[in-house]
């Protein structure tokens, strides 16, 4: 006897193997095995995430100063160059090749990018030289020349001319390639949203899918006194155009902006500032805001004290005599062990993470704000925190407990009257048994995922909706790795951008690139299904589409005017299809997976785990989708056919929205699990799985 089971919503998300025998769990019924380049929507439903769409390679800023040739300083002149008005000329009287060289430090083994002015070239050709590790292609004509080349091991790069060049090498530029880099959010309002990428003492500013350039076209770039080592403990609050930003190695900073392209870094101008922070004994690793404060805490010398300003009056810590309300505050955390703050939050109490725990400062009484002399703190839980601040999701604070792998919710419990932190990865802790988080950011539409970077990589989605108790989980992998993240306001939803260094023609290379909005169209068309991918939309048909240097080699998957089109390797920057189309988008293929748990329902005397069972066909009901495999493992699929006689000759077929069965081709086995796949650059959205199961008893 067959018996029909539905699987009605995936809410749980991908569930650990450990829970292969909890089918007494309600999560085990919602729950998947795989769901991989796929995500959960609040609702319940699972949809192939879109694409990342290339928006920038990530360079470290110019390793030569302006003017580096206004004079002899720093370089080893040999015969026939002379050194003026910003150029070093060569005048070809020499027998012999003459080289203008400088150690800049640059690190064995890193690939940097070098780029140099020729003009009043009259003849003979230079060329740079990586000491110890390559020479560029020689130029020999006015213009602009970049190579890319491996530093050796002396730090040294030289400008070499052969005899019969005569004329001026200016503008000289060396920038790193693929360098550390770490992405924050940089919000003035939700029309003015802005993404900073910090590199080596440099930032760079990105809005509106590009990069923020001045008069003169040129990217913006701030100096700033972090290298690259601080990146990862570089912490920041904001308010209106001012961005504060704490190291406990170094003094505080402020990041401000007065237009699209006005930005500064300088020090905080603080009144009276506390007498500990100084060279020795380190300065604050964490600020917020709090009641009109500016609030730092945990130095390395008292990582257990914050320091809040006075009230309205940020970079004020004066104290007056006699001591009044709005003056500065500082309060040192009392407990049985040192328990260094690491994160501290705004809400109506301030929130407190350390590492042997989780506490709240407030006022001394329940309707009272903070003051010298009124104050209120408490330990809650015992879990202790990671030094990540944590995301903020309504009411909820979720942060991630001191050993990087457990994710907790912090939230009011009114039966506990206190602060309770349940844990939220226990049901999927083989997604951080391995490795650890190092980044996360949420985006709170359209679908309130947390996203998070994981240490080797791979970026992992938590769908977040407490109200509807929805906490499920999924992986998403591309060909590179994910190494920063942040989310900003969109014009129609969050947009999530990432960081991923690929590797192209051997070299690592680090690209900004944005997550496609959540796909919502009425054809296939706009799809947007491929990472690091560009998009073309044009009025006349062509064949040849450019502007994918940054894939150069790698075999791209095509989608063009909404049909899926041969893969093709990118050469010399550009691609050429079979025959012309007018929207095409084109980047590196991913592949979405969904299996689900062993079936468990059908038998007629009791549970049908450990029987066998046989699947004899599945209804898959869908949403605007186009293109799948289905099949009982992922070496047995069949690939599902849409196309109709409705649809127009030489044309896409129609999205698809509704029941699609698939018969299976087996015969009995213990598991009855369904696995779906899409490989295509097409749309994907599961909404229900509807097996019949026979189970022999």
């Amino acid at each position: 006897m067959s018996v029909s089971l539905i699987m009605t919503n995936f809410s749980a998300g991908e569930l650990s193997p450990r829970l292969g025998g909890r089918v007494d769990l309600a999560k085990y019924s919602n729950g998947l095995a795989v769901l991989e380049n796929m995500y959960t929507h609040p609702h319940g439903g699972a949809s192939r995430r879109t694409g990342f769409r290339f928006i920038r390679e990530v360079i470290g800023r110019d390793l030569m100063v302006q003017g580096c040739f206004d004079s002899a300083d720093g370089w080893t002149i040999g015969a026939g160059w002379s050194v003026s008005d910003s150029a070093a000329s060569c005048d070809g009287t020499q027998s012999v090749s003459t080289i203008l060289s400088r150690d800049i430090g640059l690190i064995a083994g890193r690939t940097y990018e070098f780029g140099f002015k020729i003009s009043n070239c009259i003849g003979g050709s230079v060329q740079i030289i990586s000491a110890g590790a390559g020479v560029s292609n020689p130029a020999s004509a006015d213009g602009l020349f970049v190579s890319r080349l491996e530093a050796g091991e002396s730090g040294l790069i030289s400008i070499s001319a052969d005899v019969d060049f005569i004329g001026k090498v200016e503008s000289v530029y060396v920038r790193e390639i693929g360098p550390k880099v770490r992405l924050i959010p940089f919000e003035f309002s939700t029309e003015q949203a802005y993404v900073l990428e910090f590199t080596d003492k440099n930032v760079r500013i990105y809005k509106d899918s590009g990069i923020v350039v001045d008069a003169d076209g040129e990217p913006v770039e701030v100096s700033t006194p972090y290298t690259e080592s601080d990146l990862e403990k570089l912490r920041f609050t904001q308010s209106a155009d001012v961005m504060y930003l704490v190291h406990p190695e170094v003094q505080p900073y402020k990041l401000s902006r007065t237009s699209h392209v006005d930005w500064t870094v300088k020090l905080v101008p603080f009144l009276s500032p506390p007498a500990e922070w100084n060279s020795e004994k380190g300065f604050p690793s964490c600020v917020t805001f709090f009641e009109e404060r500016l609030c730092f805490a945990a130095s390395p010398a008292n990582p257990q004290t914050v320091w809040m300003s006075k009230s309205g009056a940020y970079e004020n810590f004066g104290v007056s005599a006699p001591v009044v309300d709005d003056d500065a505050c500082t309060y040192t955390l009392s407990a049985d062990q040192v328990n260094a703050i690491r994160w501290m939050v705004s809400s109506k109490k301030l929130i407190m993470g350390t590492s042997g725990g989780e506490w709240w400062l407030s006022g001394g009484g329940s309707a009272d704000s903070v003051t010298p002399n009124s104050v209120m703190v408490r330990r809650e839980t015992t879990h202790g925190s990671a030094a990540i601040p944590p995301v903020v999701v309504g009411g909820i604070m979720i942060f991630l407990q001191r050993e990087g792998k457990t994710i907790r919710e912090l939230s009011y419990s009114f039966e506990a009257d206190g602060y309770v932190a349940p844990d939220l990865t226990i049901l999927a802790e083989h997604l951080t048994r391995s490795n650890t988080i190092t980044e996360w950011a949420y985006q709170q539409s359209p679908d309130s995922i947390v996203w998070m970077i994981r240490d080797d990589g791979a970026l992992l989605g938590l769908t977040y909706q407490r109200e509807h108790e929805v906490v499920g989980y999924h992986r998403h992998v591309t060909e590179g790795k994910f190494r920063s993240v942040c989310v900003i306001p969109g014009v129609s939803q969050e947009e999530l951008w990432c960081v991923v260094t690929r590797e192209v023609e051997g070299v690592t290379r680090s690209y900004i690139e944005r997550m496609e909005e959540q796909f919502n169209g009425e054809d296939s068309v706009s799809a947007f299904f491929v990472d690091s991918g560009l998009s073309y939309d044009q009025d006349v048909a062509d064949t040849v589409f450019t502007g994918l240097d940054h894939l150069e080699g790698k075999k791209v998957s095509i989608l063009a005017d909404g049909a899926v089109r041969p893969d093709v390797v990118v050469e010399k920057g550009h691609i050429t299809l079979a025959s012309p189309a007018k929207v095409v988008h084109a980047g590196l293929p991913y592949t979405s997976n969904l299996k689900t748990l062993r079936i468990e329902g059908g038998s007629m005397t009791g549970t049908a785990q450990g029987s066998m069972k046989r699947i004899s066909h599945v209804t898959v009901r869908l949403f605007q989708s186009l293109g799948l495999q289905v099949g009982y493992d992922k070496d047995n699929l069949e690939r599902a056919p849409f196309r109709t006689s409705a649809d127009k000759v030489g044309g896409p077929p129609s999205l698809f929205d509704g029941d699609y069965e698939v018969k299976f081709n087996r015969g009995y086995d213990r598991d009855g699990q369904i696995y779906i796949r899409q490989d295509q650059p097409l749309p994907l959205t599961v909404l229900a799985l509807i097996p019949q199961v026979s189970v022999y008893s």
